[in-house]
């Protein structure tokens, strides 16, 4: 779905918005594993306990806010502003971040329609509520980043790194359930799937 967009502005114009003035809106080893999990599981309930929800890795609904969409002025506003500034958006893909969430090892902690760990919450399409502004989905991974980093270093034994580019297509897989139907447990590396093996 997003691979075929032209223009990024058709998916994630809203999200620039948030940054243009006046705008406004509604809307290692596993020695250490059970502890490092625990961790990562109360700063998850701390954060959807802030965001209003009951807690637990498969909801979403409380996860995520909407914002209005908008309107032609807004846009032309917001092209404006972008082209002013020097802002530009990524050509996101949801069949690159497909790739990405299988091979960065994502999949380790989160699932997408069952397949890949319970750790962490699920990234289900079906789940995500629109139109949302991509900046709060970024804003969620960064108020998790403390426990994400812990888990990755325990789990894979490093550090995950991703570029601008390589989040916006994780985003674009995040809120595409088309192309969430496509990932399977065989594209998932082999040293991922012994991880997800021994949980």
């Amino acid at each position: 779905m997003f691979d075929t967009f032209k223009s990024p502005m058709l998916l994630a114009g809203a999200l620039v918005f948030a940054l243009a003035p006046s705008a406004s809106f509604s809307g290692a080893g596993h020695s250490e594993s059970e502890a490092v999990k625990a961790t990562a599981a109360d700063a998850h309930a701390d954060d959807d306990a802030d965001a209003g929800g009951g807690g637990g890795h498969d909801q979403h609904e409380h996860d995520f806010g909407t914002m209005d969409e908008l309107t032609a002025a807004e846009q032309e506003h917001l092209d404006e502003f972008m082209a002013g500034v020097g802002l530009v958006l990524p050509n996101m893909s949801s069949s690159r971040g497909r790739e990405l969430f299988a091979t960065k090892g994502c999949a380790v902690c989160h699932s997408v329609n069952g397949v890949g760990g319970e750790d962490a919450p699920t990234l289900d399409a079906i789940d995500m509520p629109g139109p949302m502004n991509v900046f709060e989905f970024s804003a969620r991974m960064w108020r998790g980043a403390p426990a994400m980093v812990v888990m990755q270093e325990d789990e894979l034994g490093e550090f995950i790194s991703l570029t601008g580019d390589e989040l916006a297509d994780l985003v674009a897989f995040a809120h595409d359930k088309d192309e969430q139907a496509k990932l399977t447990i065989d594209q998932i590396p082999e040293k991922f799937r012994a991880l997800l093996a021994e949980d």
